[in-house]
């Protein structure tokens, strides 16, 4: 039997300290789900959603709480499984830049992510003031790993940028 937490911290830690902490989680059989580490020179802040065999689940917790310099909170969360055949349509809508459909397939591949079908748009929009800009828009056909929620792939794909936002499609 599974059992699936968040995990959130902050404090000083180094990318060693990340490495270690998934490495438990791997050695216990989990896996990170999602994981949004982000550092600012000796100072991290995570949120990661972990999913592991529950014999496992207090040694793992143990683990990063264990970090005296860092602040951890862990929460218990569902782990909701979809059936696998189940086929989410995402749009994807965000300014247009170099490399957007790289950082998009990034995300969703580094999750384990199949890509059923991907068609992407690109809009020229001219202002007034000689101001122009380029719209992107990219709708897909998804299917996730079981234990992945579309809600949880939406927020991290919107953490792209400021300006990317998707709707999930009915």
């Amino acid at each position: 039997m599974n059992t699936t937490f968040i995990v959130n911290f902050v404090g000083k830690a180094t990318p060693a300290t990340i490495k270690e902490l998934a490495s438990v989680t791997h050695e216990n059989g989990g896996k990170w789900l999602i994981s949004k580490v982000n550092f600012i020179e000796d100072q991290v802040a995570a949120v990661i959603k972990v999913q592991l065999p529950e014999k496992n689940a207090d040694l793992v917790r143990n683990a990063f709480q264990s970090h005296d310099e860092l602040l951890v909170q862990i929460v218990d969360s569902d782990a909701l499984p979809h059936r696998e055949e189940t086929i989410f349509q995402l749009r994807l809508d965000s300014n247009d830049r170099a490399g957007i459909v790289n950082e998009i397939t990034h995300v969703l591949d580094g999750q384990g992510i199949s890509i059923l079908d991907m068609d992407c748009q690109r809009v020229f929009v001219a202002g007034g003031g000689g101001v122009s800009s380029s719209l992107f828009t990219a709708n897909m056909a998804v299917r996730l790993p079981s234990e992945m929620q579309i809600e949880d792939v939406a927020n991290e794909l919107e953490s792209l940028s400021e300006d990317t936002r998707v709707i999930l499609e009915v």
